[in-house]
């Protein structure tokens, strides 16, 4: 099946990637920061000055204590800082290699169908693995003992600067793919589902067995896992269960049952028009944004972005690239306002609409900064994030229900089959400046809530 859009847009970013890929391996310190996972709440099970082998637990989730959240680099604890209300902020660790490593059964590539999926989810949650798969709706951790309906293996982002699919695939033996899918069969009754860019043929992807392969293509956000779920097994209420998880983390699940070792490494990009070298970048999970920038040239007065600038967060040199961020974008972090800005041509304007002379020219790459270019404004229904807007929702009317906390009505509306990265672009595109994706997270929490 090929999931086809044409609404969406790309955008058209100065700063993209070059395919090369550049390991890092020197980092002094790793931070885990307990914040990259909604809804859980942690509880430490290691302190300061504690000598950690890798993949050794260090905390878990008190709602769930199965799950288990690892070191993915053996060393020395060396701070915990505590916020507000004594919410961990971050582990600090030491990395000493010396610290030796945990390490599990190994399984040969056809056996791994002969495993009880108990024992395949106990694997999962004490390698520290199990965090990788999230559910829908929420988008929080997949609970072990509700098991999906479905699972759905995301390939490559449509979000600006992502990671190359071509570049992950050179970097994951396949074996290890195939594994992972394996193992993903035996943790639900359903299918599971890959699902990748239609212009990406690679025989890794082609081989693979055991596994229903999809295609998308169209503008962003059709890489999204919420538009590739809401056409081929769409969530009908909040009862219904998916899972989902990036390439990446299938790779290193079957790297963990073929080898019985734990590897925490991925593929990011650093991006963005105020990065002087934008390449791929080899990282354990866990490395500081200043490792990672270490030999790279930021221009003065930039912001960092963990994840893509549609939908990362804002971040700092000492933090850890977030958990299930693939992309470290830097952009300039100007509010430049402009005389009577909107009266010009606007050649050098970023527009989605035909308000300025720059659509004329809809290929040229735009430098953008953090400025908004205005304060809020009431609602304004003039069409713009319909446009964008691929799923089968209304999203004007599924905002003011929210704003309303109006729960019957948001559900009618199809707030179960929505995810705030789907709203991104809407943000973007909006008239009224609204934090689109604040709302549909906030629509979410409370129907959460109320159950």
């Amino acid at each position: 099946m090929n999931i086809h859009i044409r609404k969406g847009h790309d955008l058209k970013l100065v700063g993209a990637p070059a395919k090369s890929v550049q390991d890092i391996n020197d980092s002094a310190f790793i931070k885990l920061h307990p914040s990259d996972f909604p809804g859980v709440k942690p509880k430490l099970l290691v302190k300061v000055g504690e000598t950690l082998k890798k993949g050794q637990a260090v905390y878990n989730d008190k709602n769930n204590p199965n799950i288990l959240f690892t070191s993915p680099n053996a060393g020395i604890v060396e701070d915990i800082y505590f916020g507000e209300r004594r919410r961990i902020e971050f582990i600090t660790i030491r990395v000493d290699e010396n610290a030796g490593e945990m390490s599990f059964d190994q399984y040969a590539l056809g056996k791994i169908y002969e495993l009880d999926p108990t024992d395949v989810t106990d694997i999962l949650c004490k390698s520290g693995l199990w965090p990788a798969l999230r559910r829908r709706p929420f988008s929080k951790i997949a609970i072990p003992h509700l098991p999906p309906k479905a699972i759905f293996i995301s390939t490559m982002s449509t979000a600006p600067f992502a990671a190359d699919l071509e570049v992950i695939l050179d970097k994951i033996p396949k074996d290890n793919i195939q594994a992972g899918i394996n193992v993903l069969q035996l943790l639900t009754t359903g299918s599971v589902n890959l699902v990748s860019p239609k212009k990406v043929i690679n025989s890794k992807l082609s081989e693979l067995q055991n596994i229903q392969q999809h295609t998308y293509s169209g503008p962003h956000p059709s890489g999204n896992v919420g538009i590739h779920v809401s056409q081929i097994d769409p969530i009908k209420n909040k009862d219904d269960s998916i899972w989902y998880i990036s390439i990446q983390d299938v790779g290193l699940i079957g790297n963990l049952f073929l080898t019985g070792k734990q590897n925490y490494r991925k593929i990011i990009t650093v991006a963005g028009s105020s990065i002087a070298d934008r390449m791929h970048y080899s990282v354990n999970r866990g490395t500081l944004i200043s490792d990672i920038l270490s030999k790279n040239k930021v221009e003065k007065d930039s912001r960092i972005i963990s994840g893509d600038v549609l939908s990362g967060s804002i971040s700092k040199l000492d933090n850890a690239i977030g958990y299930y961020h693939e992309s470290l974008t830097v952009i300039p972090d100007e509010i430049n306002r402009e005389f009577l800005g909107w009266i010009g041509p606007g050649l050098s304007k970023y527009s989605l609409s035909y308000t300025f002379l720059s659509t004329l020219f809809p290929k040229r790459e735009k430098v953008l900064s953090t400025a908004m270019n205005g304060g809020k404004r009431a609602i304004l229904p003039i069409g713009a994030i319909e446009k964008v807007m691929p799923l089968d929702i209304l999203p004007t009317m599924l905002l003011k229900s929210i704003i309303a906390n109006d729960i019957e009505t948001m559900e009618q509306l199809g707030i179960y089959e929505c995810d705030p990265e789907d709203f991104a672009l809407c943000s973007f595109t909006d008239a009224s400046k609204m934090d689109i994706t604040g709302i549909i997270q906030d629509g979410l929490n409370l129907a959460e809530a109320e159950g």
